[in-house]
């Protein structure tokens, strides 16, 4: 038998109150704003002038790639070795005879007119808004980049990093361009990426600076700052003249002179790997990666200041710029969704506390918790002794729940149920009272 311990509990009829800290634990689907939790952006179905977009039955696509015509966009998705193609802004995406090993790499460029350039590696083939093609001048690549009016692209592997570029103005001719080799041992190259005119490349240990304009003898290669950490594929994205990428050791940003640690919230950091993948659009960052709650997909301001998980896998991760707008679409369940800006709710949400040992170890009685916020909620408390669950509907204010729950070490859960609704703070209150 433990002595029931008489301290705080008399004056309080018996109970001590000890609040659950919010910031802590783990979230999807919620934001924490100002110390409450709310709501982050709920997936809608991405709809573009002629509709949504329909894939045919058994095609889920594993890359999604889209081109900004004249008049309009264009879409295409990579699944199961073929390519499909839709030349609209949404409509049905029919399989052409363009075939790959792998989902292709993409680079955006100018061929007299906005081309998409696509590789697995193997073969080239072109996205233009005469459809896709196959193209035999570009060498294979498995990254590529487009500046100073040349094409440049990597080939990947080996001891020898070669960097090919093309003639200036015209991406096929690669006679009338050059090679770069880069035998550093700063790894494979991942990203050609140009930040406020200025060409960067991402390599698995570094970054570094090219600068290309005029004579090939006057190109000069530099290294930038960079952290002393692994940089993950696929994880490098761009937004407001920065970089986002993740590494072994966390999330950094880079603006072409320093880099910095990004959004080190401890609860919302995504385990590096190469099954990552990111994408940037009006001024977040996105990132479908491995997290402490699971496989989902990261949304982070550029500020900092707002960050949440949303339970998606976020697969094909791309940005699209549309008619419309700036959007970031993903595939699920057979359809493309996006997140509209600014709309709150929309998706189910949890929050789950770190454990509670509010008498050290020893077991006791948790009596009740007081829940205050608005919206409509599922309340769960789990002991090693059980489960109490409560579902609560609050309209701004603080209501008392009743819970009986014997144990030594304590969770809670909110659920929502997808409702743009606001967690202000939750209490639990705890009685010593003798086990038997």
């Amino acid at each position: 038998m433990i002595a029931a311990r008489k301290k705080v509990f008399s004056a309080r009829g018996g109970l001590t109150h000890l609040p659950c800290a919010l910031e802590g634990g783990k979230r999807i689907g919620f934001a924490l704003k100002g110390g409450a939790l709310v709501h982050g952006a709920g997936a809608q179905e991405y709809k573009g002038e002629n509709g949504a977009y329909h894939l045919p039955e058994g095609c889920v696509p594993e890359a999604l790639y889209f081109l900004r015509t004249s008049d309009t966009i264009c879409a295409a998705a990579y699944a199961g070795g073929r390519m499909y193609v839709c030349m609209s802004d949404g409509g049905v995406l029919k399989e052409t005879n363009i075939a790959f090993t792998s989902p292709p790499a993409s680079v955006r460029a100018y061929d007299g007119q906005e081309t998409l350039v696509l590789s697995d590696g193997e073969s080239v083939c072109l996205f233009t808004a005469q459809g896709l093609s196959p193209c035999a001048e570009i060498p294979p690549f498995s990254c590529a980049g487009y500046a100073y009016e040349r094409l440049w692209v990597y080939a990947g592997g080996g001891d020898v990093q070669r960097v090919q570029f093309s003639a200036v103005m015209d991406i096929r001719d690669f006679e009338g361009g050059g090679v770069i080799d880069l035998p550093d041992g700063r790894g494979d190259i991942l990203s050609f990426t140009e930040l406020d005119n200025v060409f960067y490349i991402f390599r698995q240990f570094g970054i570094q600076k090219l600068t290309a304009k005029g004579r090939e003898e006057d190109f000069v290669l530099s290294d930038a700052d960079a952290p002393a950490a692994r940089i993950c594929h696929g994880s490098i994205c761009t937004e407001n003249g920065k970089a986002y990428f993740l590494t072994d050791r966390g999330m950094y940003s880079f603006d072409g002179s320093s880099v910095k640690p990004f959004f080190r919230d401890h609860d919302l950091q995504p385990a590096p790997g190469e099954n990552v993948r990111a994408a940037a659009c009006g001024g977040r960052v996105y990132l479908s990666a491995d997290f402490e709650a699971g496989r989902a997909l990261g949304i982070f301001c550029e500020d900092e200041k707002d960050g949440f998980l949303v339970a998606e896998e976020g697969r094909a991760l791309c940005a699209v710029r549309a008619p419309s707008g700036l959007y970031i679409v993903f595939y699920k369940e057979g359809r493309l969704y996006t997140f509209p800006s600014g709309a709150p709710g929309g998706a189910p949400a949890l929050w789950e506390s770190a454990p509670a040992l509010p008498f050290g170890g020893a077991e006791g009685v948790l009596e009740e918790l007081v829940l205050a916020g608005e919206g409509n909620f599922a309340l769960e408390a789990v002991s090693e002794r059980g489960c109490r669950r409560i579902d609560c509907l609050l309209s701004g204010g603080a209501k008392r729940f009743r819970i009986d729950l014997r144990g030594a070490r304590f969770v809670f859960r909110v659920h929502s149920r997808g409702e743009a609704g606001k967690v202000f703070a939750l209490t639990a209150g705890y009685s010593d009272k003798e086990v038997l």
